[in-house]
């Protein structure tokens, strides 16, 4: 008898993990994924190039319903676990639903930093995580012609480039002295820096 694993969370580390307990424990877990956002797991390293319009939505899913199918993983997604009980051994869903377990792993990832300060509850003010972001920020560039983004880092600058590409005029706040300062030294971030505004 397969033993029940449930996994919370349905992104990029679920997807890998998954794969690699298909191939190397075959049988072993009866695999149920959970994920609060309404869709497939995706890749999140891609949301700019969604913003821009270089790929769809499609595009980024990392596997399709009927991969899960063909390998035993039952998928519940646009449902958030809202209790673990962990001496009965199972989780309960919004929707009340209970699921048994006798492995559990967490693979939520992060929620997005909102600064602490005045009129960051705003409309229009919002964060760059995940798809639904990415249709909020759509929906804003429409009403909007320009865009701060703020955070020079990565995140913040691929968010930068995507609203660029859909045709806003985007300016880049960043706290420190250089744009990606933990990746790049003082020139290599002035060349970046350039590159961006041209």
């Amino acid at each position: 008898m397969s033993e029940p694993l449930v996994i919370i969370g349905n992104g990029m580390a679920t997807m890998r993990l998954v794969e690699e307990l298909s191939q190397r424990s075959l049988g072993r877990y009866a695999i149920a994924v959970i994920g609060e956002e309404p869709r497939l797991a995706y890749n999140r390293v891609l949301l700019s190039s969604v913003l821009a319009k270089e790929v769809s939505r499609g595009d980024v899913e990392l596997k399709s319903q009927a991969w899960y199918r063909a390998h035993g993983v039952s998928l519940i997604y646009g449902q958030r676990v809202t209790a673990i009980d962990a001496g009965a051994r199972r989780v309960t869903l919004a929707n009340g639903a209970k699921l048994p377990f006798v492995k559990l792993v967490l693979a939520t990832g992060s929620k997005p930093i909102r600064l602490n300060v005045p009129g960051m509850d705003l409309p229009g003010v919002l964060t760059f995580r995940d798809l639904g972001d990415v249709d909020s920020i759509e929906k804003a560039a429409l009403r909007n012609r320009k865009g701060v983004v703020i955070g020079g880092g990565l995140l913040g600058l691929e968010a930068a480039y995507g609203l660029a590409k859909a045709g806003l005029q985007v300016s880049v706040i960043h706290l420190m002295d250089r744009l990606m300062e933990r990746q790049l030294d003082a020139r290599g971030s002035a060349l970046l820096k350039a590159t961006v505004e041209a």
